[in-house]
């Protein structure tokens, strides 16, 4: 069935994306809120106050309503006990989503195992504290050093930042999305603030994104093609060696995290599970707009990479990163099954980010407009003081 809501937010984030490349478009919303600030932050304060009351009364419901917590904690213990999560049916899932009682069903860990071993490192410092209140704790430490990397970059003011990133926070505490955002966002920090090597630092931590879920893996792309690119357009071919280098080091990571595990059986439960709604039955899934055709796995598994692969070839058409990443990842948000909210990241950080650049004077016009200032200021301060007469307004 159609999910009307997930689709709804896709939709959402591709409406303001378009219309962010449009400066006077943007700039009248910017002054719009600007002008209603004061009620953009009640309200703001307003839903995440409520959605707090409502997340501590009702914790336990909502935690019945996830199933991640389950799996999460299932993997690790089964790690931890010389079970090995990817080859085994040891974890727990929903079989049929909030459903009352819920049905369950066990399989393999679908998650990259960079995931697994933070996760059951973390497991050992506070899973103490019982399920699933380890589980919650660690993902609201991994978003809020997210979402205080992601200020640094955005420098939104704080009484607007504080209440939307606490709901964001909230919402995704269930959730192992948590990681991920965490070194994604990591990642995009050092791209932006190391002035040497930014990019051969930031493609190996976004391939440890990529090691946790396999969305990431868009941004990863993106990011190495249009540096490659970059680096090729400048003739500056020592820092294209350098990124290649981590691309490279980057596939040894990987091996390296898989390889415990078993690299066949790592791949085969946390990346071809996500191919096809057909490897998908006994767990959650549907929603996006290819799931409503009538598609066999093969078609289903075909059609999708092709749509994303196009996508990819007409994002090097497009200057910014961000823009690539935005495309991308729209497209293969709106094709890949979906089973949850997590994917939705990717463009929930990015967008920002553009309308941030859009919003910043076009490069010339910050000079210019300083120029202006000074010289009047300068004017102004040349100026001779006016006489007494010049006051009275009489002339000679």
């Amino acid at each position: 069935m159609l999910d009307l809501f997930y689709n709804g937010i896709l939709c959402s984030l591709l409406v303001i994306w378009l219309a962010g490349f449009r400066r006077q478009r943007l700039a009248r919303f910017l002054s719009f809120v600007k002008s209603h600030s004061i009620v953009l932050i009640a309200v703001l304060w307003a839903v995440f106050l409520g959605f707090g009351a409502a997340y501590c009364l009702y914790f336990d419901q909502l935690a019945q309503m996830h199933d991640i917590p389950a799996a999460v904690n299932a993997a690790v213990t089964s790690e931890e006990n010389g079970v090995n999560p990817y080859d085994n049916n040891v974890v727990p899932r929903f079989e049929s989503k909030y459903s009352s009682p819920p049905l369950w069903t066990y399989g393999p860990y679908n998650y990259l195992s960079f995931d697994l071993i933070v996760y059951s490192a973390f497991h050992i410092l506070v899973g103490p504290l019982g399920m699933p209140i380890w589980f919650v704790l660690t993902n609201l430490l991994f978003s809020a050093f997210a979402f205080v990397l992601l200020q640094e970059l955005l420098r939104v003011p704080w009484r607007f930042y504080a209440p939307f990133a606490g709901t964001v926070m909230l919402f995704y505490s269930f959730d192992n999305a948590s990681l991920t955002l965490l070194l994604m966002v990591s990642s995009l920090y050092l791209y932006r603030r190391l002035k040497a090597n930014n990019g051969s630092v930031a493609i190996i931590v976004m391939g440890l994104a990529v090691m946790t879920k396999i969305y990431a893996i868009i941004p990863f792309l993106v990011l190495v093609l249009y540096e490659l690119e970059r680096c090729a357009r400048a003739r500056e071919w020592h820092l294209f060696v350098r990124n290649s280098a981590s691309v490279a080091a980057s596939g040894v990571i990987a091996i390296a995290l898989m390889l415990p595990f078993g690299i066949m059986h790592v791949i085969d439960s946390a990346v071809l599970f996500h191919t096809s709604a057909s490897t998908r039955t006994g767990t959650s899934w549907g929603g996006t707009l290819l799931t409503e055709l009538p598609l066999s796995g093969s078609e289903y598994t075909i059609l999708s990479i092709a749509f994303v692969a196009a996508a990819m070839v007409l994002s090097l058409k497009l200057k910014n990163v961000n823009d690539r990443i935005m495309l991308v990842s729209l497209v293969f948000l709106l094709v890949v099954v979906k089973s949850s909210m997590a994917p939705l990241a990717v463009p929930g950080i990015f967008l920002p980010l553009r309308l941030r650049e859009t919003s910043k004077p076009a490069q010339g016009e910050g000079k210019q407009a300083l120029h202006i200032s000074l010289r009047g200021a300068f004017a102004r301060w040349s100026r001779k003081p006016p006489t007494t007469k010049e006051k009275n307004g009489s002339t000679l």
